[in-house]
């Protein structure tokens, strides 16, 4: 339309007055109509819109979100977070116009009379070509998704406690069996002590069957822990931290026992890392588990390497835990950080999931990369402390 007005305009430079009229009206009547049709598409959508000039003073609002505040269409302009009597919609309007930002969205509790819902509210500016701005302030009304995403994450954490239960019990029942099996021994021995040669080997019998049984209730006590460390891992005590040396000092006590399995250890620590905001006591339990993982995976095979490596990025530094085992297969890779599920015979299956919680505790991310016959690689990216920094300074200005 834009385009056409000025092509008009400059065709009437040479025609006589009576003429530029009837162009200026025909021009005015087609300027009307596509304001009316604007309008009215405008107020056929199922979003609320409301634009304001570079004075923030609302000069247009859609039928729905007049609805919605349920307020006339301003006849005066007002400014744009006024239109909300929600205080904390209207402070969220305010603080992001004034700032100047070009684009920011909020989801928000929103209630009419007896009726209740999540409302998204983006706020968006404006610019014309000559400088001006204003902003559009953009409703919708989002309470059907946030619903699918609530019910979404129940669903999982029910799926999660479930299968998190079974594996509990399934680990419960072992030892719960064999001291079962020995108290029904030490009860049979109770009651036929003169089976046994004398009072002293009945005695000692007896001792061997309590060890076994306190080994059972310590293996019960180890298995408890584990559950609530994965249910309810304690709180990070995180301080300013060089990985490098965490690395040096948590593989050290490790070499002897990777020596006597024919491993050898590769550290590739890039020099000059930044400090890093990390818990000391969790990342050397993350290298344990994960080097007691790669050693069992070499171990099969009679000998391997095992590479330590660290880098940084402009975000992030990347810790790499490498072997060169016997893989993970494929269909396995995304279930390994589900709590209880192992292949080892004599695994829990929790290491990985306590790794992965402290890891995604303390800001990072762990992925694995791994094909069978030639090894895995797990990599965490821990982020810089200059991110966020930088951070803070955008946000602020």
């Amino acid at each position: 339309m834009r385009n056409f007005v000025t092509a008009a305009l400059r065709k009437t430079r040479n025609l006589a007055p009576e003429e530029k009229v009837a162009i200026y009206e025909e021009l005015l009547k087609n300027i009307a109509l596509d304001d009316d049709m604007m309008i009215m598409v405008l107020d056929a959508l199922s979003t609320g819109v409301a634009v304001a000039d570079q004075e923030h003073k609302v000069f247009f609002m859609n039928r729905y979100l007049a609805n919605l505040v349920r307020s006339k269409k301003p006849e005066q302009s007002v400014l744009v977070w006024d239109i909300f009597a929600h205080q904390d919609i209207s402070d969220f309007i305010r603080s992001t116009v004034l700032a100047g930002k070009k684009r920011t969205s909020s989801i928000f509790d929103y209630s009419i009379e007896d009726k209740h819902f999540f409302i998204e509210v983006t706020v968006s500016m404006l610019q014309h070509p000559d400088g001006r701005t204003g902003h559009i302030i953009n409703i919708a009304n989002v309470t059907e998704r946030e619903r699918e995403k609530s019910d979404k994450k129940r669903k999982e954490s029910f799926a999660s406690l479930t299968a998190l239960t079974a594996g509990v019990a399934h680990e419960l029942k072992n030892p719960l069996g064999s001291m079962s099996i020995y108290l029904q021994l030490m009860e049979r021995q109770l009651q036929k002590p003169s089976a046994f040669e004398d009072i002293q080997a009945c005695r000692d019998s007896l001792i061997s069957k309590i060890k076994v049984l306190e080994g059972e209730v310590e293996r019960l006590n180890s298995i408890v822990v584990d559950f609530l460390s994965t249910v309810r891992p304690r709180n990070a005590n995180l301080m300013e931290e060089d990985l490098n040396q965490i690395i040096k000092d948590s593989v050290e006590i490790m070499i002897p026992d990777l020596e006597q399995h024919n491993i050898v250890l590769k550290m590739d620590l890039e020099e000059n890392l930044p400090y890093l905001m990390l818990d000391r006591g969790f990342i050397r339990q993350v290298l344990t588990n994960l080097v007691a993982n790669a050693k069992d995976a070499m171990k099969e095979l009679g000998s391997g390497t095992l590479t330590i490596s660290t880098k940084k990025n402009s975000d992030f530094v990347i810790l790499s835990v490498a072997d060169t085992g016997t893989g993970i297969p494929q269909e396995n890779l995304t279930k390994i950080f589900d709590p209880y599920f192992t292949t080892k015979k004599s695994g829990t299956g929790i290491g990985l999931t306590l790794v992965y919680k402290i890891i995604r505790g303390m800001g990072g991310d762990i992925s694995v990369n791994s094909k069978q016959g030639a090894g895995t690689t797990f990599s965490i990216t821990l982020p810089r402390m200059e991110k966020e920094i930088k951070q803070i300074e955008w946000e602020t200005k």
